[in-house]
């Protein structure tokens, strides 16, 4: 299998939902420890989404200004991020909103990315979104999100044409 096998939009999207669902899990079980799962996850979606445009720009060598929009994007998450935990280690938020916060900050920005990228970017941020809620106001939804992620896969399975556009930048 190559890289760029791996790096389809569908794999990635099945990977963005599968740490969505871990850290769900992990909200749930784990309240108090759940900000700094949420904490790695900026930095791992971050890596997942520049890693397309990086093996692109290191095969071609072309379009090195989507590479820097794409890394300025994620940075801006990122510092977000540090801000929060920074906030969180000097004792002036509590583990759960520390928690809660950082994956508001993940999902508004996978879902800004996806307005450029695509529909599944846009999902996961939504989907991201929606477990912020459940894990402020519910008490069983793992489920209901096992369920969701479940049938967004198989749509993303059979529908591969849509992103495509995105990533060849002529989703503008």
């Amino acid at each position: 299998m190559n890289t760029q096998n791996l790096l389809s939009p569908h794999r990635l999207f099945t990977l963005r939902l599968l740490l969505s669902l871990l850290g769900a899990y992990i909200a749930y079980i784990y309240r108090h420890a759940s900000h700094d799962y949420w904490f790695v996850m900026i930095f791992l979606f971050t890596a997942i989404a520049i890693a397309p445009d990086y093996y692109r720009f290191k095969q071609h060598g072309d379009n090195p200004k989507a590479l820097a929009e794409r890394l300025l994007h994620w940075s801006g998450g990122l510092c977000a991020g540090i801000v929060i935990y920074a906030y969180h280690n000097s004792g002036r938020i509590f583990h759960e909103e520390a928690g809660l916060i950082v994956l508001l900050i993940l999902a508004l920005t996978t879902y800004l990315d996806g307005i450029k990228r695509g529909w599944r970017c846009i999902f996961a941020g939504l989907f991201l979104g929606l477990i912020t809620i459940c894990v402020a106001y519910f008490d069983n939804y793992i489920w209901q999100l096992s369920a969701l992620a479940a049938v967004s896969l198989i749509y993303s399975h059979y529908h591969p044409s849509d992103d495509a556009q995105a990533d060849t930048g002529l989703l503008q």
